[in-house]
């Protein structure tokens, strides 16, 4: 599944740290470790995150998998139940559980689907790779990490509040000012500014030559927008109890 242009190992850890912590159990979970530009990643058969994949590789998988968050796959992955096993290498995993009222955001754009996902996320002492495969007890897999934000894991599935727009323009990733008043990719001080800027746009255009862009405003009152490319909102929605900011893509 992986082009010449990644160095590709069969793995051993997952986890970067040399000493595991936390509820470390014995259990195999088969995996791949790669390596591309000094930055390693793993996947899990056909299942990668969409960040560490080439732009080679992502034109190629696009078509063809499975579309949750930030991660392609070719099979439908388990069900999230309230505690999963997350790889540490070959031979030893760590039981986590999960926390659904800490939420990360998570945003992945493939060229052809621009996806949201408000995440349930694991705490974990250990310092995983993307890629790390997240199983059930019964081996079954799950979702392999992403993103995180401190210790806290972010876990995509189609579980939790989420969606995306059909468009192949990547996110546009703003923040706030606080207490500004927000409308598309643009601020304003007061309600009147941003009433004289709407009244002044056209209806919104969209078409193969002018396709929507994602916007992502986070902050406290974070929100996701669908924008034409002249400036009319075509969708605008609020965000409540999910971390956006200094979220990091492993």
């Amino acid at each position: 599944m992986y082009n010449a242009n990644s160095q590709c190992k069969m793995s051993k850890r997952t986890a970067l740290n040399e000493n595991y912590k936390g509820l470390v159990e014995e259990l195999p979970i088969p995996a791949e470790v790669h390596e591309r530009d000094g930055k390693k990643y793993a996947s899990f058969g056909s299942t990668i995150p969409i960040h560490s994949c080439s732009p080679d590789e992502i034109k190629q998988y696009a078509n063809k998998t499975h579309h949750y968050c930030d991660v392609f796959t070719e099979q439908l992955l388990a069900p999230l139940g309230e505690l999963v096993y997350v790889r540490l290498d070959e031979n030893t995993a760590e039981k986590v559980f999960i926390n659904r009222n800490k939420r990360i955001l998570l945003v992945s754009s493939d060229g052809e689907l621009a996806q949201w996902r408000c995440a349930p996320t694991f705490e974990s002492p250990n310092s995983y790779m993307a890629g790390a495969p997240i199983v059930n007890k019964d081996g079954e897999l799950v979702s392999v990490v992403t993103a995180k934000k401190g210790n806290h894991y972010a876990v995509s599935t189609f579980e939790g509040e989420g969606g995306y727009f059909d468009t192949a323009v990547p996110w546009l990733v703003l923040d706030a000012p606080e207490g500004a008043n927000i409308y598309g990719a643009k601020t304003f001080a007061t309600r009147e500014q941003l009433r004289e800027h709407v009244a002044r746009l056209p209806p919104p255009e969209v078409s193969p030559q002018s396709p929507p862009v994602p916007v992502l405003h986070r902050g406290n009152s974070p929100r996701i927008i669908l924008l034409a490319q002249n400036g009319r909102q075509i969708s605008h929605q609020f965000l409540h109890g999910v971390i956006t900011m200094d979220v990091e893509y492993l």
